[in-house]
């Protein structure tokens, strides 16, 4: 089996496309949110290609992605991985938080259990298929507005999931 996977955030309102600056002046610049990090609802999920069929599977993430959230999601990657006896190869980016300390620490377990990890090159985003998976979410099944909330904005986020037929990934809580 072959899982791609990904992390993705949502915003309170859309991100702006383009701003002016002036002239001699640079050309990036950070642009305020009035909420910040805690106006976002984040995802790790995993594009699952098997038997030629996709099924996007996801958890939600309280609070920013860090490898802790990536390490419990591929725990219980493994875990089914374990359980169902086939073996499992999930294909990574090189993001600081899949090639952490706590990711590399935990790949001997994981390939015990039938899960081996595949590191894409630098770069290549376009490799990585659940890219396209979170633009179709983005661009066509959540409504383009700004939320009222949190608890608004999560709604939809579910809501455009249950619309593409995801399928919610347990992790247990605590540090890793």
């Amino acid at each position: 089996m072959l899982k791609y996977l990904d992390e993705s955030g949502f915003s309170l309102c859309l991100p702006p496309t383009c701003a002016w600056t002036r002239r001699g002046q640079a050309h990036q610049h950070r642009v305020p949110t009035r909420w910040g990090s805690r106006g976002r609802v984040n995802l790790v999920g995993t594009l699952c290609l098997e038997g030629g069929s996709e099924r996007l599977e996801y958890s939600m993430i309280d609070g920013p992605c860090r490898s802790g959230e990536v390490v419990r999601y591929l725990d219980a990657l493994a875990g089914e991985a374990g359980d169902s006896g086939k073996e499992v190869v999930v294909v990574l980016d090189n993001a600081p938080f899949h090639t952490a300390k706590a990711v590399k620490g935990k790949r001997p377990a994981w390939e015990a259990e039938g899960l081996r990890l595949l590191y894409l090159p630098a770069y290549c985003p376009h490799l990585n298929l659940v890219e396209g998976v979170w633009r179709r979410l983005k661009g066509f099944l959540m409504p383009r507005r700004f939320y009222d909330s949190v608890a608004q904005l999560k709604e939809a986020v579910l809501h455009a999931l249950r619309l593409f037929g995801a399928m919610e990934i347990q992790t247990q809580l605590g540090d890793t």
